[in-house]
């Protein structure tokens, strides 16, 4: 009953719409009724010329009072309906008290002149088209239609009774043409409501979509597609220089380790609180989440110290038992033509080359750094064309059997000789390729490229030795790569004894069940699993326990300045040691003196390898050092 009497209540959206659908109607009726009430005085002065159309004094001075107080009501809600319409806000009660006021006085003005109708046989009409006019084409809740409609019709049967009873006929049609309007007057209202409804749920899910569309899922603030649209309005807009602003990269240094400490969800609301705290200090700024702990800001150059001091402050007030530090790169555009895509690159760029600098902690982009850049830009543009033409060339450094002096295998390493560039070392591309999560590309094929040089020996009858591979943590999240290496050894009938696989230590960590998974299933075809660079990291003992490898490579760390620090004698004693009771081979790398050597062999480490026994080098050559004589093989390993 409630709805159908239009008594329930509504949101804010469906009264602002009723209201401004009210407004426009208002317009009309008032506009409609000026033109009756005008053209009614105007006809009533002609007809007052013409003798046998002219009326007494009174009857004229009554009609004519009667409509101009009726176009002096419709003057005044014409005009406030149009202020009202060009700010909804304001005067609302004066509105609708002139609303009410208008409605008053056409319902008293067709109850008058259709009683003065009828008292001379005429038809109530004034009264039907007054009430067609307030009650259908404005919207009037159904319970206030029911109710002023009844008054007024009541009210008019009352008089007209007074007067001269009515007839049947009268009471009939009467009878009629109220409910009809009261009909249609309920039936426009709730058409208009139901418009408004859908409307209103259109609107909705268009804000969850535009919401979806412009902020992050996380943190509530924007996301990048959003910064970049903005961020590119700023920048081109003519009334503002670029060079007073400055794009700024944040990255939120030891993250990871309270995300592993206090779990995802802890996480999520430690950035949603940085991101609003981010927001607040650059609540003048473009402000927006790049992606996991980094945030960028497109901001005024002016007192950016001082803001990213607030927020630091504010960081370490945060009750975490994880050292959280805030890096910051920059980037100052110069002109219009900056893109804020290679902006936020720059300031990311400058960013990242401090991240391990624990008394920096703000860096700006310079051209040295451009240099870089563009270095890296080229690096990643490029890796595609230097697989699929072979500037990347495999180098193989040989593996010493410490005992016997003997070669007993090679580690496959990548060099890129580039038309452009030249000569990279692998410190050149490696890590931008992992940055970019590219690796993967290189690695399968510097795979592919082994098993190649394999065959190849194969058929000319050299000793086949193992080779040793190395891959990126990054590797196991782009691709399958148990399964790619296993393919690729299938391709080309390589024995699994052929190919060994290295694990950086820094790579891995105690909780990681991927890469687990994945080393398992290498184990599980039958590969030889390595643990390279070990003591290169701050997790050795944890990596030990937590993870099962055949052989140790010994980081080449462990060599600086052995001849002067005796202690680098006794840790490495001490790791050989311990990798012999863990069931481990040890291979040491970076052996480049006797001395360090016969240090090694006495100190029972099984292999070595460094410059003291043979630089990176190509297959031919490589294999030309076997046939002269230069290596001799240690036939226990050849295959």
């Amino acid at each position: 009953m409630k709805k159908f009497l239009g008594t329930e209540r509504y949101s804010p959206y469906i009264k602002k719409s009723l209201d401004t659908a009210n407004i426009k109607s208002s317009l009309y009726v008032s506009s409609v009724v000026m033109v009756l009430e005008l053209g009614m005085i105007i006809m009533t002065f002609i007809r007052q010329l013409n003798e046998s159309t002219k009326r007494s004094f009174d009857w004229v001075l009554t009609h004519v009072s009667c409509y101009l107080a009726l176009l002096a009501v419709a003057i005044l809600l014409f005009f406030y309906s149009v202020r009202h319409l060009k700010k909804p806000s304001s005067r609302r009660f004066r509105w609708e008290l002139i609303r009410y006021l208008f409605s008053f006085i056409a319902i008293v003005f067709g109850i008058f002149i259709s009683f003065l109708d009828y008292g001379k046989g005429e038809q109530f009409v004034t009264l039907v088209t007054m009430t067609i006019l307030i009650f259908c084409f404005i919207v009037w809740r159904p319970v206030f239609s029911i109710l002023f409609l009844s008054i007024s019709y009541a009210l008019f049967f009352l008089l007209c009774e007074f007067v001269k009873p009515t007839t049947y006929a009268t009471q009939v049609n009467l009878a009629i043409v109220f409910i009809v309007i009261l009909m249609s007057a309920i039936n426009s209202f709730h058409q208009t409501l139901k418009e408004v409804k859908k409307d209103e749920k259109l609107e909705h899910a268009q804000s969850i979509l535009l919401k979806i569309a412009i902020s992050d899922e996380v943190t509530g603030i924007a996301n990048m597609n959003y910064f970049r649209s903005q961020a590119l309005d700023l920048i081109h807009d003519k009334r503002s220089d670029p060079r007073e602003y400055i794009f700024l990269f944040l990255d939120i240094e030891n993250f990871k380790a309270l995300n592993e400490k206090y779990g995802f969800w802890e996480g999520n609301r430690f950035l949603k609180n940085i991101a609003d705290i981010v927001d607040g200090v650059f609540k003048d700024s473009i402000v927006a989440h790049f992606s996991n702990d980094n945030f960028v800001i497109l901001a005024k150059s002016d007192s950016v110290g001082n803001r990213l001091d607030i927020i630091r402050k504010k960081m370490a007030e945060m009750k975490y038992d994880v050292r959280l530090e805030l890096k910051v790169g920059a980037y100052r555009p110069e002109n219009r033509d900056c893109l804020p895509l290679v902006a936020c690159d720059h300031a990311r760029y400058a960013c990242y080359t401090i991240k391990k600098h624990f008394n920096r902690n703000y860096c700006e982009y310079d051209d040295s750094m451009a240099s870089n850049f563009r270095k890296k830009q080229y690096i990643i543009n490029n890796i595609d064309e230097a697989v699929d033409k072979g500037y990347i060339k495999v180098y193989y450094q040989p593996v010493i059997n410490a005992k016997n002096g003997k070669l007993c295998g090679v580690e496959a390493l990548s060099r890129w000789d580039d038309p452009s560039l030249g000569f990279l070392a692998p410190s050149d591309f490696i890590q931008i390729l992992e940055e970019y999560h590219q690796i993967y590309k290189l690695d399968m094929y510097v795979v592919e490229k082994v098993c190649e040089m394999l065959v190849q020996a194969r058929k000319n009858n050299y000793p086949l030795l193992p080779v040793s591979l190395n891959f990126s943590r990054i590797d196991f999240d782009s691709i399958n790569l148990a399964e790619a290496v296993e393919k690729c050894l299938l391709k080309y009938g390589i024995e699994k004894k052929c190919i060994h696989i290295e694990i950086t230590e820094s790579t891995l960590s105690e909780n990681d069940g991927n890469l687990k998974s994945a080393l398992s299933k290498f184990r599980s075809f039958g590969y030889t699993l390595w643990l390279d660079d070990f003591g290169s990291g701050y997790s050795g003992l944890n990596v030990l326990k937590e993870y099962d490898f055949d052989v140790m490579k010994i980081d080449m760390k462990f060599l600086e300045n052995f001849s002067e620090n005796p202690k680098s004698r006794r840790i490495l004693s001490n790791v050989i040691t311990l990798a012999k009771e863990l069931g481990m081979t040890t291979l040491t790398e970076g052996v480049e003196t006797q001395e360090a050597y016969d240090f090694l062999k006495k100190a029972g480490c099984e292999q070595v390898q460094g410059f003291l026994f043979g630089k990176p080098m190509p297959d031919s050559e490589f294999y030309s050092m076997i046939s002269d004589g230069t290596y001799q093989i240690d036939e226990s390993v050849a295959v």
